[in-house]
């Protein structure tokens, strides 16, 4: 968390956090006690109303009753970001030592040694003030004048790399660290049923509900009203139970506590695990202690950890303690970056992993370099100890609870647009409430009546089940995902599955599956010297030369990070399968090992495994040990079918990209060699030239290119390690020395098989028009083939890969086969011109892509072939490129100097290799600037960022890890992502289909009441109720029944409300319908048996019965019409079935028409009386059937046919009479006005800076008419398909 501060403000502060990167501003506040009163002398005064509103706007009651102060003696801490209240805090106090948070949070705030000289003396004790927000805990820091996170400290001992002696804290150490931290627990405070009601209860939502029961109440509604508010219970009671049971499995999976063994004084003691705190020691050996309550630094022993819980992945990790060789490792640590490199990693526990296996050790790192304080606290036994690094919500698992408990909030169009149609709604009802209240005020009604119509009529055009009713259809798609084995956290999000243009997905375990297999290895021949023999299908095949001093076989079987549990290897299926191949076993004890350990002059490295050969017996104990022996090992005759020895393992590192081991072969002491496995690129760097084979890159091609991965093995004979120094000699070699100067030995070929239903999904998507995309961290050349294997690109589509080329050279290097030079180029150390990037053809052609425009040329002019092959492609399109990590580094990271070109990278890319997890985020959010509506879909830790940042993000793993990506998937397969699309298209027509019906619906009513209120005449208690509850309540629910089209459509549907055409549709459904209540209304009073309605009570205006010919006609009418409505608004393909295939919406359909015409055609005096409908002639009725059909044939033509088609003409005339005011107006002011996107301007007037993308390129050729036809807003991956060749039919 980044913190700054204002010298002159000592009020306000901001600080960012790392793990969202969320600015926020915090703001000091004091009670004032006159404010105080005041505020609740107001709430008192209007019956709580001041209370409920300052709920929902939030800045009543702080700017009323709090006053700014400084940050140190505030009473309150408002959150606010972008200068929108998000939180009010209260602050706390704790009690603690100046030194505990001068030297804490001195260096890791300034990153100098000031704040700890200008500190207070050590034992100086201070009340701080503290506060939390969303599990963020701040103290105020005297010195820095600030709050900072707890988070961020770290013991000014840890800068020197000294852990906590083997004393471990003191007591009083420990009690001002607890004071500080808080207890080591994940703990979230579940609300009470009564705290969960009030706040429900005070939503918008329901307390329009409860105002508007308590006006049907005044009016003697009480049916309805108890109808309303029973469905609002349950609605209330249904949200309740279903929060506090996410909130109790949420509570389940984080918090944790368990006993645990800690070094305090000196003493071993057993405490709760909430009791740790940063800097404690404690024991990971006892057999009971499974999980890991905190953040753990390994000091002694090993372990293998399960972190699936936190990545996703099921590989268990072997984790080392750290050495006095790589000691740096806790001053390396960032306390205030959210993840840590893959290099501190190793040596670390996070919370919520599972332990598989500990061993203790006796640990060459002591931190106070103190013999007498080892022994003392650690023995002559060997331990397994952890030192406590972070604790609570700050470990790794605290921010992913945090992450759930507070997702990432998402800011969908429809959504924004629905309230804003309410607003509109509730302009309607005070429009209506202003002319009916002149009306009945003509009429001689009384004052409380007239307050009664008034209210009435926004409760009618503001119907209080609407939300419900819209919601009722996620609602829906959600329990059938469930069913498909698809599960969400944030239903919200499938409306945005709606829109969902561009599809991201990783590759192992996503599109193909999650095992390797092992197709063979590739060595050089014995024969010809310098070049790659065919591949080898099994071990017994490989030919290995006699006077070599590296053997393969020796390499298959050592060089991995393999574990043994319960006697089977765990860890990386890739090195299980390489073992495997191999056909040797690994041991972890054995009598190799423990002469080995127990040798005198084996002070310093114990070694870690043996590989035995097959059917390999164990050695006899007569072996003798020769003072030749650099580690003291059995003595056998040289022969490669002996055990061998692995002394060092350095773990694979994703820098690097490569693993590498240290061995001995037990027949040969004085024979250590280095084996080292990884990308081919990397290996080939860092091998001696005149052992790289001369098919090398042929070779390398040929595989990745028909889709295989390739893992490069090399080795060397460590010749001079133990003859100076023979006691650290192994422990002490550094890496880089281990991994320099190695003679190839060979490929490895591996095959990833693509998942069967992945070509057919990727079909559908294609089909679709959506973009795809896949984001893997595999080879460029792999990936490409994969790609093209599983149709990801098209048939025909030509796939460009980038290379480096160096300024001033005609050097060109693949960034996918030469590490070294990527990292030269990116970093430009010597002030050297930056290089470019050029894009050649993957399969090795004469054509290349202008770096610049990306346009394809022939790279020989004189090549006629080439060049008509260009031509032809710069023309069609039809081609893409393949974007590795380093390169999207090196142009996004200078993304003002290349925008242009990125934006072309970004449209064209199809592969992005060689990708990181926070690579994958970048580049959604880069799809995300542009315009598109993101979905990623993956599984394991390499996904989780690019999950959280996509709109949509689909988690193949089970994990608790998939509980940050607001879809998780059952089903391995990305089918998944096609079921969700479809059920999120038919949420959002279902979703809009339903608004339109509800708005409709409220206006069909507010003109029947207005109408009736001319007369001071209302519909009946019977009549709202059947209404209501018994026609609009189930057309809605059965409209939003419907089930998903069964496939895909390009067109993608609408999310905006205010479109031209869902508003062209509506307002003329809205005129159609109030045109035939009004000609309903006048025929009804020209008919001769016509009674106008009158006061019983000629002297009380009041007294106006509701039953009269006026009211009847108009309910009777208006049946039909809620009927049609929702016929008309039912929306089928493409995004939902047929109606005629929604079962349960046609019986409700039938039998609500049956009902309504047999009350129409054959009235029954009990029905009549119970809805208050006067008895009229047969003929009328027919009249009224009649006129029903009319309106219903007029609205359903109108919403296929006429509808959509005056939707743009008419959005041209408003655009044009819009912008004619505001000129006009602009000259009346006498100011020049810039209006954007005016069709007067020219092109050159409206463009910004240059921006190509901000007009039509015909926009100065086009028209008056035909640029009224440009609306401004569009997406900007639109207008860039658009520019595109090929654009419309890239996707």
């Amino acid at each position: 968390m980044d913190d700054s501060i204002d010298a002159h403000n000592r009020c306000f502060q901001r600080a960012c956090f790392a793990e969202d990167e969320m600015p926020v501003d915090l703001l000091g506040l004091r009670k004032s006690f006159a404010g105080n009163a005041v505020f609740w002398i107001l709430v008192f005064c209007s019956a709580g109303l001041v209370y409920v509103v300052d709920k929902w706007v939030n800045v009543i009651y702080i700017n009323i009753a709090l006053k700014r102060s400084d940050l140190a003696d505030a009473h309150c801490v408002q959150v606010q970001q972008n200068g929108k209240h998000l939180s009010l805090e209260k602050v706390g106090s704790v009690n603690v030592t100046s030194g505990l948070v001068a030297s804490g949070f001195g260096l890791t705030a300034l990153n100098s040694q000031e704040a700890v000289e200008a500190s207070p003396p050590v034992d100086q004790a201070l009340r701080l003030p503290v506060f939390t927000f969303k599990h963020h805990r701040f103290v105020y820091h005297p010195q820095l004048d600030m709050f900072v996170s707890v988070g961020l400290w770290k013991d000014i001992d840890w800068y020197q790399g000294k852990a906590t002696g083997a004393l471990g804290l003191t007591q009083e150490q420990h009690a001002q660290r607890l004071e500080l931290f808080g207890k080591c627990l994940i703990d979230i405070r579940e609300k009470s049923y009564m705290r969960l009601l009030l706040e429900e209860a005070l939503n918008p939502f329901y307390v329009f509900q409860l105002a508007s029961i308590a006006i049907w109440c005044a009016e003697e509604y009480y049916y309805y009203s108890a109808v309303i508010f029973a469905i609002s219970l349950l609605s209330i009671a249904a949200t309740l139970i279903s929060t506090k049971r996410t909130m109790r499995k949420i509570r389940e999976m984080s918090a944790y506590a368990c006993s645990v063994t800690v070094v305090r004084d000196g003493k071993r003691t057993v405490v709760d695990s909430s009791d740790l705190v940063p800097g404690d020691v404690f024991e990971l050996s006892d057999s009971q202690f499974k999980t890991v309550p905190c953040e753990a630094l390994l000091l002694e022993g090993d372990c293998i950890v399960n972190e699936s819980m936190l990545t996703g992945e099921s590989v268990p990790e072997s984790k080392i303690a750290i050495t006095a060789v790589n000691s740096r490792v806790l001053q390396d640590i960032n306390m205030s970056a959210h993840t840590f490199s893959s290099e501190i990693s190793r040596h670390m526990l996070f919370a919520g992993t599972h332990l598989v296996r500990v061993r203790g050790g006796r640990g060459t790192y002591c931190s106070s370099n103190s013999t007498s304080e080892c022994a003392a606290g650690r023995g002559a036994a060997t331990h397994a100890t952890a030192m406590v690094l972070r604790t609570g919500f700050n470990t790794t698992k605290g921010m992913l609870v945090r992450s759930i408990l507070f997702p990432k909030p998402t800011s969908f169009k429809f959504y924004r647009d629905a309230f804003r149609f309410i607003g509109v709604l509730a302009l309607v009802a005070l429009v209506g409430f202003i002319i009916n209240t002149v009306n009945l005020h003509r009429l001689g009604v009384s004052a409380s009546r007239i307050v009664q119509r008034a209210f009435d009529l926004i409760t009618v055009a503001i119907p209080p089940a609407l939300p419900a009713c819209m919601s009722i259809g996620v609602a829906f798609a959600a329990s059938r995902l469930g069913k498909k084995g698809i599960f969400t956290i944030s239903p919200s999000r499938i409306n945005v599955a709606s829109k969902v243009a561009a599809v991201c997905f990783d590759k192992t375990g996503t599109l193909t599956e999650d095992g390797l297999d092992l197709l063979g290895i590739c060595v050089l021949s014995k024969e010809s010297e310098g070049e790659l023999v065919e591949l080898a299908p099994n071990v017994e095949d490989i030919s290995e030369r006699s006077d070599h001093p590296l053997s393969v076989l020796h390499a298959l079987a050592t060089c991995h990070s393999l574990n043994l549990v319960d006697n089977l290897p765990v860890g990386d299926p890739l090195e299980t399968k390489m073992l495997e191949f191999s056909k040797w076993t690994i041991d972890e004890e054995s009598d190799e090992l423990e002469a080995a350990s127990s040798n005198r002059k084996n002070a310093g490295v114990k070694p870690i495994l043996v590989a035995r050969p097959p059917s390999q017996m164990t050695l006899s104990s007569d072996d003798a040990i020769t003072e030749n022996n650099v580690i003291g090992l059995p003595v056998v005759s040289r022969s490669s079918h002996k055990p061998v020895l692995v002394l060092r393992v350095f773990e694979f590192s994703s820098g690097l990209r490569r693993s590498s081991v240290v061995t001995l072969a037990s027949d040969d002491p004085s024979s250590i060699c280095a084996y080292v496995k990884g990308a081919p690129e990397s290996i080939k760097d860092i091998c001696r030239p005149e052992t790289i084979p001369a098919n090398f890159q042929s070779v390398l091609d040929g595989y990745t290119k028909s889709g295989r991965r390739v893992i490069a093995l090399a080795g060397k004979q460590l010749a001079d390690v133990g003859q100076s120094s023979p006691n650290s000699a192994v422990i002490q070699l550094a890496r880089t020395s281990v991994e320099s100067q190695l003679c190839f030995l060979g490929f490895l070929v591996f095959e990833n098989k693509i998942k069967p239903e992945t070509a057919a999904v990727l079909k559908e998507l294609r089909d679709a028009k959506i973009r795809m995309m896949m984001c893997t961290g595999d080879n460029a050349l792999t990936a490409v083939s994969v790609a093209r294997e599983c149709h990801l690109v098209s048939t025909g589509t030509w796939v460009f890969v980038p290379h480096f080329v160096s300024s001033g050279s005609n050097r060109s290097d693949s960034v996918f086969s030469s590490e070294k030079d990527s990292g030269i180029f990116k970093t430009n150390v010597l002030g050297l011109a930056m290089p470019r990037v050029c894009w050649k053809d993957a399969l090795g052609s004469n054509i290349e892509l202008d770096p610049s425009t990306l346009e394809p040329f022939a790279t020989n002019p004189l090549d006629a072939v080439a060049v008509q092959s260009a031509a032809d492609l710069a023309r069609s399109g039809c081609y893409c490129v393949a974007v590795t990590g380093d390169v999207f580094t090196h142009l996004f990271k200078q993304s003002s100097e290349h925008s242009d070109i990125c934006k072309r990278i970004l449209m064209r890319g199809a592969v992005y290799a060689r990708m990181s997890p926070e690579q994958k985020a970048d580049l959604i959010e880069r799809l995300q600037e542009i315009g598109y509506i993101t979905c990623f879909c993956g599984d394991g830790a390499n996904d989780c960022t690019a999950l959280k940042t996509a709109d949509v993000g689909i988690s193949l793993s089970e994990a608790e890890a998939s509980v940050a990506a607001p879809f998780t998937s059952h089903t391995k397969d990305i089918r998944c992502v096609v079921e969700l699309l479809k059920e999120g298209r038919c949420s959002i027509a279902t979703s809009f289909g339903c608004f339109k019906f509800m708005a409709l619906y409220s206006m069909i009513q507010f003109t029947s009441c207005c109408l009736l209120y001319v007369y001071n005449v209302n519909l009946s208690d019977g009549q709202y109720l059947f209404i209501d509850l018994f026609t609009i309540l189930p057309i809605a629910v059965c409209m939003d029944r419907s089930k998903p089209y069964t496939r895909l459509v390009p067109r993608r549907p609408s999310a905006s409300l205010t479109s031209k055409k869902v508003l062209t549709s509506l307002l003329g459904n809205v005129v159609l319908v109030i045109a035939f209540q009004v000609a309903i209304f006048f025929i009804v009073e020209a008919q001769p048996w016509y009674l106008k309605p009158r006061p019983d009570d000629p002297s009380d205006p009041d007294s106006v019965p509701n039953k009269c010919d006026l009211s009847t006609a108009l309910f009777l009418f208006s049946l039909f019409q809620y009927l049609f409505a929702g016929i008309v608004f039912n929306i089928g393909p493409p995004y939902r079935q047929s109606a005629f295939r929604n079962y349960t919406y046609l019986a409700a359909v039938a039998l609500l028409v049956a009902f309504d015409l047999w009350m129409l055609l054959a009235p029954v005096n009990g029905f009549y009386s119970l809805f208050s409908i006067e008895h009229t002639k047969v003929s009328w009725r027919f009249w009224i059937l009649g006129m029903a059909v009319v309106n219903f044939v007029a609205c359903y033509v109108g919403e296929r046919f006429i509808f959509p088609r005056i939707a743009m003409p008419l959005a041209k005339t408003l655009r044009l009479v819009r912008w004619g005011l505001l000129s006009t107006y602009s000259r009346l002011r006498g100011r020049d006005t810039d209006v954007l996107y005016s069709p007067f301007k020219s092109a050159a007037d409206i463009e910004h800076g240059g921006n190509l993308y901000q007009v039509e390129d015909n926009w100065e050729t086009a028209g008056l008419w035909s640029r009224l036809g440009y609306r401004r807003g569009r997406k900007e991956y639109k207008i860039l398909l658009e520019k595109m060749a090929g654009g419309s039919s890239w996707h």
